[in-house]
């Protein structure tokens, strides 16, 4: 009986050493595995991370800074446009889109365009409680910055979303647009962002229902006291001359002088307005 127990403890000893050893195994195996996860899970996360770093700066390359300020806050316009364009990021996403579409019209995708193009970093939207003689007002505040002024009596308008984004979309292209280092005609000006906004499917400023045209009160068509008639005749010379109005900004860029017109259309403007005239 006694040779019978030393037969089976070997037996028995064994099994134990080779159980342990196959948990041994096991344990190791998982934490192997467990390190591997890891270490994939820190590495895509690291990739990850710098994917989306790279996609942040190219974004950030592309626009320029958003400050949205409101100084009628305490007023029922300034409640209203807190509740309806600030909170939401409304009033941001409308600056970011109407900026989209000024630049596709002023700054396609071309070499030639694109070395033209302003430098803005900053473009602050302001809410003001001034009591302005115009709804919306630009001011460049240093190199790359520029803040609109937009009138708190807007909030009072029938169609307060039309108005806000009509307001926002004359300031960003009042922004884009160059100005002949400050020479330009201001009338030449009010009718550049008067066609722009014309393109995006606002009313010009200046025309009476229907689209009819007062009398002009200028040889040059582009110097009308209305800013709708400006930008009609702009249109005019936009769809004679191809790309009349990019040529325009772009030689605004480097300042004014009475050929400026002229040179943007390849010829006198006033064959042009003589033939506008007549129309």
């Amino acid at each position: 009986m006694d040779d019978h127990k030393h037969l089976f403890r070997p037996l028995l000893a064994s099994a134990t050493s080779t159980s342990s050893y196959s948990d041994d195994n096991d344990a190791d195996n998982i934490k192997f595995l467990s390190s591997n996860s890891s270490i994939i899970c820190r590495l895509l996360s690291i990739i990850f991370i710098g994917v989306i770093s790279l996609w942040a700066n190219h974004e950030a390359s592309k626009g320029f800074d958003v400050t949205i300020i409101n100084d009628a806050r305490d007023s029922p316009a300034g409640k209203r446009f807190d509740l309806f364009y600030v909170s939401n990021d409304e009033a941001t996403r409308i600056l970011l889109n109407t900026s989209a579409f000024v630049e596709n019209i002023l700054y396609p995708d071309d070499s030639s365009n694109q070395q033209s193009k302003k430098n803005i970093q900053r473009v602050t939207l302001r809410l003001t409680s001034k009591n302005t003689t115009q709804i919306t007002t630009v001011e460049a505040s240093r190199t790359g910055e520029f803040v609109i002024n937009i009138r708190s009596s807007i909030m009072g308008a029938e169609n307060v979303n039309y108005a806000i984004i009509s307001a926002i979309q004359r300031g960003i292209a009042r922004i884009w647009l160059w100005d002949g280092e400050s020479r330009a005609p201001p009338r030449l000006m009010d009718g550049l962002v008067e066609y722009i906004s014309m393109l995006a499917g606002f009313k010009a400023e200046g025309l009476v229902d229907g689209g009819e045209l007062p009398e002009f009160s200028s040889q040059l068509c582009w110097d009308d006291k209305q800013p709708g008639v400006v930008a009609e005749f702009l249109d005019f010379c936009e769809v004679r001359k191809k790309g009349f109005i990019r040529r325009l900004n772009r030689g605004l860029r480097d300042g004014w002088n009475n050929r400026t017109v002229d040179d943007a259309l390849g010829m006198k403007t006033k064959h042009l307005c003589d033939s506008y005239k007549k129309l």
